[in-house]
């Protein structure tokens, strides 16, 4: 089998600096992966991204008009953006058809998955594929995912992924989610992992022996918190394993992610205890420092909030939200206390 190798550097990996890539960085990544026969490089997001709200966001996070005709010519590879429903409305992707992009990919959360029927519509309206990303999908149980599965089958997109936002999955639970979609739809899957538990690319090739066909990956594994699944492995395990085929020139791949690493990145990609507690407690990273700081103000242990607040699958991150549970931990632990000394 030949997977898609989608590069997600210039959008996702945008949460590790702001979106701030400059137009040499631009230019050299897209051309860089063009020439590598990377399948599909997306861009950016048209209209921001819909977890980390920044007034200072370079432009790969909104994906202007300008934006979109300043990028090189591609001569192999196709340009997608992507867009969150929540933030981005649908007129707002009027101009893409004009634009160098062939495809736009929706990204949903499982709470607002019923949305996406009229993106996808309003994306072909372009004569543009429609991708669907469904975010925190280890916020679903199967039930739910199947229920999920009806409805992107009224509106079939050209390409369905599940998207491991916290990194919380392990590869048995990929196996189960794309046995159970592929079932249900009969077009390609695809899954973007992210690194916590250090399973990106065993559960990336869960979902290859699943039925997947298209793998996101970003440069260095640029993304949020412990990043992505890295373009540069995911090329290599491709081209070394004889069972898989790969366009990618895998030296080529490997220049843009040295490019990556020492004139983009303001940091290296590390996955320690933020990271893993992040993903071990189901939750989003960004959630993270916010509960070290509002544990250690009440006392208590933060795995322990960590682990209440995956559980309850907020949708916002609040300090409220963790605040609420601190007190909740707080009055649990004073009860038992108060049951003992009884």
């Amino acid at each position: 089998m030949k997977p898609i190798l989608l590069d997600c550097t210039l959008r996702d990996g945008g949460n590790q600096n702001d979106w701030q890539f400059t137009p040499t960085d631009v230019h050299t990544i897209v051309s860089t992966l063009d020439a590598a026969h990377v399948d599909v490089i997306e861009v950016g997001y048209r209209g921001g991204s819909g977890s980390r709200a920044s007034a200072t966001a370079g432009p790969s996070a909104h994906c202007t008009p300008e934006y979109l005709a300043a990028l090189p010519d591609v001569s192999h590879a196709e340009l997608a953006v992507m867009v969150v429903p929540t933030v981005c409305p649908v007129s707002a992707m009027a101009d893409l058809g004009d634009s160098p992009v062939s495809m736009v990919r929706i990204a949903a959360y499982p709470w607002n998955i019923d949305g996406v029927p009229e993106y996808v519509r309003a994306v072909r309206a372009l004569g543009l594929k429609a991708g669907v990303n469904l975010m925190a999908v280890s916020y679903t149980t199967l039930d739910q995912l199947a229920t999920i599965a009806e409805t992107v089958a009224s509106e079939m997109p050209d390409v369905f992924y599940i998207a491991d936002s916290f990194g919380a999955l392990t590869p048995d639970d990929v196996r189960q989610r794309i046995e159970l979609l592929a079932e249900r739809l009969p077009i390609p899957l695809g899954i973007h992992a992210h690194n916590n538990l250090g399973l990106a690319a065993a559960n990336a090739l869960a979902g290859l022996d699943a039925g997947v066909g298209w793998l996101d990956a970003s440069l260095g594994a640029m993304a949020r918190g412990a990043g992505n699944l890295a373009t540069e492995q995911a090329a290599a395990f491709l081209t070394a394993w004889p069972k898989y085929e790969t366009h990618a020139d895998l030296p080529l791949v490997c220049e843009a992610a040295e490019y990556v690493a020492e004139q983009v990145l303001p940091r290296p990609m590390t996955v320690r205890r933020a990271e893993i507690a992040a993903g071990i407690n189901d939750h989003h990273f960004y959630f993270q420092d916010r509960i070290d700081k509002i544990s250690a103000r009440h006392g208590l242990d933060p795995w322990q909030v960590g682990r209440r607040i995956g559980a309850a699958r907020p949708r916002k991150v609040l300090d409220e939200t963790v605040e609420q549970v601190c007190r909740e931990l707080a009055a649990d632990e004073q009860e038992l206390t108060e049951g003992r000394q009884a």
